[in-house]
């Protein structure tokens, strides 16, 4: 492994383990304040965190000892059908974090789900499902890896691998968007008639929201770039960024620990 690879996925380490410790820590507040539409958030940021992070050791296994990573081309073997696992579990969790955006508005508006929330469950399990098909079932069972039939010239042949991993995104990120709208929207609410220091801490959830929008809209060309290794690797780069910053300022905004109030009162 070079060290640029290395470094690439020390980075992604450090990712998923902001992801779990802000999970985790948003679940601590949520059954602190005995609040389920906080525990549900916290939920599902330490579930992308989980998911994220088997992604992460697929990567590194599939590197390492992985047919695909070789040059020219080898044979895949477990390493990569462990990869491509690991990224059917990884696009689930994190549709799944997108979901808990959306219900965490929902729930705190009216304190229970819509329809508009029953709609994006049913999407959520389409993008499971499409994933599962697509990197567990297709590509590690099958062997109809997406860079292995490029190489053959043989994509065309399997217009399935192809339409699965488009529902699988297009899907989560359709969570995502409609999550960040109406978490968004909530926010704008609450702002109106709150005091000066719920205000500026709302500010801080609308940058993060704001931040979760750029994050999803990467999330939505990431896939499509894993023929395309430094252009993959920057926009991976710039999407883990933004969710780390995103949930940061979402997590001061939303719960508000005492250390960061104080800090806004005397500011």
């Amino acid at each position: 492994m070079e060290l640029v690879d290395a470094l690439f996925h020390a980075f992604g380490l450090f990712y998923v383990s902001v992801m779990m410790g802000i999970g985790a820590l948003t679940l601590m507040a949520g059954r602190k304040m005995d609040d389920k539409k906080v525990k549900t958030l916290g939920v599902g940021l330490f579930l992308i965190g989980l998911g994220d992070c088997s992604h992460v050791i697929g990567h590194i296994l599939a590197d390492l000892y992985g047919g695909l990573a070789r040059e020219p081309i080898g044979t895949p073997n477990w390493a990569d059908a462990l990869e491509a696992l690991t990224t059917a579990v990884s696009v689930s969790l994190a549709t799944v974090f997108f979901l808990t955006i959306q219900l965490y508005a929902s729930l705190s508006r009216s304190g229970e789900l819509g329809n508009l929330d029953k709609a994006m469950i049913g999407v959520t399990a389409v993008a499971f499902i499409a994933s599962f098909v697509n990197w567990a079932y297709l590509q590690a069972n099958q062997g109809l890896y997406l860079k292995l039939l490029k190489a053959q010239g043989t994509l065309a042949q399997h217009p399935e691998v192809l339409a699965a991993m488009v529902i699988a995104v297009l899907a989560m990120v359709a969570v995502g968007y409609v999550g960040c709208a109406n978490f968004l929207k909530l926010v704008k609410e609450r702002m109106s008639g709150a005091d000066p220091v719920t205000v500026k801490r709302y500010k801080y959830a609308i940058w993060g929201m704001l931040l979760m929008v750029v994050a999803v809209t990467l999330v939505l060309v990431h896939p499509f770039l894993a023929e395309l290794k430094w252009a993959m690797r920057i926009v991976t780069s710039l999407k883990l960024i933004t969710l780390m910053v995103a949930v940061s300022l979402t997590y001061l905004g939303i719960i508000g620990p005492r250390w960061f109030v104080r800090r806004l009162e005397t500011s």
